[in-house]
C-alpha cells in the first residue's frame, strides 16, 4: 500500500522511467510543430501570392493589348524563370524521350499528360480576365470550391493513375460547406439581383476543377522525365504555346487592341510568371515534402482567401474596391472550414501513429483526396 516509487519494473508496477515518455513525446511534437511555422507562413505567403498574380497581370494588360496577352506573357516568363531548376533535374533528355515513348505504347491515355499546360493557362487566362469583373476573392473562392469537387471525383472514380478511395459524409459535407461559402460570399449582391458575380463565378468553379485534372497530368508527366521542376517547365511551355494560339486567334477576331497599348509599362507588371514559378517551386515541390500535404493545402488556400479579401478590400490593383462585409467575411471561414473537412481524410492520419508517420518518406505519405498536392506534382500557374 505504500508509494509506487522506485520500484523495480516487472512487479505489475509501471516503472518511473518509463512514465516520462508521454512527456518527451509530446514535447517532441511540439518542437516538431514550431518548426513547421516558418514554413506553414511561406505556404500562406504563396497562397496570397496568386491573387496578387491575377492583379499583376490584369495591370500588365493594356501595355501588350488584351487580358489573353497579357496570361501569355506571364506563362512565358514563367517558363523561362523555371528553365534553370528544369536543367539541372530529372533524367538525361535521351532517357526521358524513352520513357515517355514507353509510356504511350503501354497506355495511350496517357498522351494527356502534355495537357496539363493548357489547362493551367485556362485558369491564368481566367484570373485575368474574371478578377477586374468579380474580385480577387470571389474568384479564389470559386477556384477553391471547384477543386475540393472534382478532388472528390477523382477519390470516387480513381481515374487516370489516382487511387480510388472511399468519400465519407464528412467529405461530403465539407464540399457541401464550400458550396455554401461561396453563396454567402455573394450574398449581399443577389439581394440585389445582381447575379454577375455568380454566374462568372461558376467559370472560376470549372477553372478550380481543371487545376486538379492538370494536377493529375502534371504528376504524371513528372514522374516520367524524373522532375517536378522539368514536369513544370513543360506545363508552363505547352500552356504558352496554347495561349499564343489564343492571342492570335483573338488578334484576328478583335483586332483593335485597348486602349492604351505600348503605353505604362513598369518593371512590377512583369513579375506575374515569376510569381507563379515561385510559387510553383515552393508550395508544390519543396514545402509539402516538409510539413505534409494537408499543411501544405490548406496553408495555400487561407493565403489565397485571405489576400484576396485583402487586395479587394484595399484596391491593391487599381480594379475596383470591394469592402469586407459580415456575410463575404463569414463565406471565407465557411470555405475554409469545407476545405479541412475535405482535405483532412487522410489514410495516414488514421493508421498510423505520430511516430510512424514522422519515419514516413514525404513520397509514402497519401492525401486524403485524390490529387490537390504531391510532392511528385508541379502546378501550371
Amino acid at each position: 500500500g505504500g508509494s509506487v516509487a522506485g520500484l523495480a519494473p516487472g512487479r505489475g508496477v509501471e516503472n518511473p522511467v518509463t512514465s516520462t515518455e508521454p512527456v518527451a513525446e509530446s514535447q517532441e511534437a511540439k518542437n516538431h510543430m514550431l518548426n513547421k511555422v516558418p514554413l506553414i507562413l511561406v505556404a500562406v505567403i504563396c497562397g496570397a501570392l496568386l491573387p496578387a498574380q491575377a492583379g499583376i497581370n490584369a495591370n500588365l494588360a493594356p501595355f501588350v493589348g488584351s487580358r489573353i496577352r497579357a496570361a501569355f506573357a506571364s506563362l512565358l516568363t514563367g517558363t523561362l524563370a523555371l528553365l534553370p531548376p528544369s536543367a539541372v533535374t530529372g533524367y538525361p533528355i535521351r532517357q526521358a524521350f524513352k520513357n515517355i515513348q514507353r509510356r504511350l505504347r503501354t497506355d495511350r491515355a496517357d498522351f494527356l499528360m502534355f495537357f496539363g499546360g493548357p489547362l493551367g493557362a485556362f485558369f491564368v487566362a481566367s484570373g485575368v480576365l474574371l478578377s477586374p469583373i468579380i474580385g480577387f476573392a470571389l474568384f479564389f473562392v470559386a477556384i477553391v470550391t471547384g477543386q475540393l469537387i472534382v478532388s472528390l471525383v477523382y477519390d470516387a472514380t480513381g481515374w487516370y493513375h489516382t487511387p480510388k478511395r472511399p468519400v465519407g459524409a464528412v467529405q461530403v459535407l465539407g464540399v457541401a460547406l464550400a458550396l455554401g461559402g461561396a453563396v454567402m460570399f455573394q450574398a449581399d449582391e443577389l439581394v440585389h439581383g445582381d447575379d454577375d458575380g455568380l454566374v462568372f463565378g461558376l467559370i472560376g468553379v470549372v477553372a478550380g476543377g481543371l487545376l486538379i485534372v492538370q494536377s493529375t497530368f502534371n504528376k504524371r508527366l513528372s514522374i516520367t522525365i524524373g522532375s517536378p521542376w522539368r514536369g513544370a517547365f513543360v506545363s508552363f511551355l505547352a500552356g504558352s504555346l496554347a495561349l499564343f494560339f489564343a492571342a492570335m486567334i483573338e488578334s484576328l477576331v478583335f483586332p483593335a487592341p485597348l486602349e492604351g497599348v505600348g503605353q505604362g509599362s513598369e518593371f512590377w507588371m512583369w513579375l506575374g510568371g515569376p510569381i507563379g514559378a515561385f510559387v510553383v517551386g515552393a508550395a508544390f515541390i519543396i514545402i509539402p515534402s516538409k510539413i505534409g500535404f494537408v499543411n501544405t493545402f490548406s496553408s495555400v488556400v487561407l493565403g489565397q482567401l485571405a489576400g484576396g479579401l485583402l487586395y479587394d478590400a484595399v484596391d491593391a490593383f487599381g480594379l475596383g474596391e470591394r469592402p469586407v462585409t459580415g456575410l463575404r467575411a463569414g463565406g471565407i471561414v465557411t470555405v475554409l472550414v469545407g476545405t479541412v473537412l475535405v482535405s483532412w481524410n487522410s489514410p495516414v492520419e488514421t493508421s498510423v501513429g505520430r511516430s510512424d508517420r514522422a519515419n514516413q518518406k514525404p513520397s509514402e505519405r497519401k492525401l486524403g483526396f485524390g490529387s490537390i498536392l504531391s510532392i511528385e506534382m508541379a502546378g501550371g500557374l
